[in-house]
């Protein structure tokens, strides 16, 4: 039996975790580990990487389901980076614990024979009120080997997936969602790799909203939707 996805906006760690919550997502009593919810960046339940994390991963780790996530912009990423590398389901993660990875740059990842391609990261317009490697990372901008590893990933698969999931979205979509406008070079890479990607759906968060776009692009936020291939399949 093929495993059930859904997808959701930013979490934050517990700020804006209630939308998994059992009232919020009561379809989860019918899902097991096999099944998975995907969270479409910030996170935010690796921060120090210390036992301060624990609270927020104890939470994730008692849900019947397994989360997968992308990076945002707020994520810790040097205590991400210190968790071990694997591969799993053809690409790379950090396992964080059994059931919560994430899903590294560039990768494409087979999940109950969907392809998805994931590329995190964003820049933070809050980042001046912000101190460096304490509640903000450089690291959150993609590098220029990221970029390059994620072009051979999806070369191996001839630029054909089923799903693009990132944290924020190319510019003509970031354009139309942004409160005001930023020259985000995460946007940049993501408009080079759109006009190369062949994809049915492309899911974000980043903008804390909840809207789709062109029929394509699909904005979240509160929204915990189920990813398949064909509607009403």
């Amino acid at each position: 039996m093929n495993p059930k996805i859904y997808i959701t906006g930013d979490t934050h760690g517990m700020i804006d975790s209630p939308k998994l919550n059992l009232e919020s997502f009561p379809v989860q009593t019918l899902l097991t580990r096999q099944d998975y919810v995907i969270i479409a960046g910030d996170f935010g339940g690796v921060w120090t990487g210390t036992n301060q994390d624990d609270e927020v991963l104890d939470w994730y780790s008692e849900k019947r389901f397994t989360v997968l996530f992308v990076d945002g912009n707020h994520e810790g990423f040097d205590a991400l980076e210190r968790y071990p590398i694997e591969d799993w389901n053809g690409g790379k993660v950090h396992r964080i614990r059994p059931n919560v990875l994430h899903l590294m740059r560039g990768q494409v990842f087979d999940l109950g024979g969907m392809k998805f391609f994931v590329f995190g990261g964003a820049l933070s317009v809050d980042k001046v009120y912000r101190q460096a490697h304490v509640s903000w990372w450089p690291q959150e901008i993609p590098s220029k080997a990221e970029e390059d590893e994620a072009l051979r990933n999806l070369e191996r698969h001839n630029f054909m997936v089923d799903f693009v999931v990132t944290h924020t979205a190319p510019t003509h979509i970031s354009e139309n969602l942004a409160q005001f406008q930023i020259d985000d070079p995460t946007c940049r890479i993501l408009d080079r790799f759109e006009q190369l990607i062949n994809y049915k759906k492309w899911y974000f968060g980043h903008y804390h909203r909840d809207v789709d776009i062109n029929g394509q692009f699909v904005a979240l936020f509160n929204r915990v939707v189920i990813v398949q291939l064909f509607e009403g399949g």
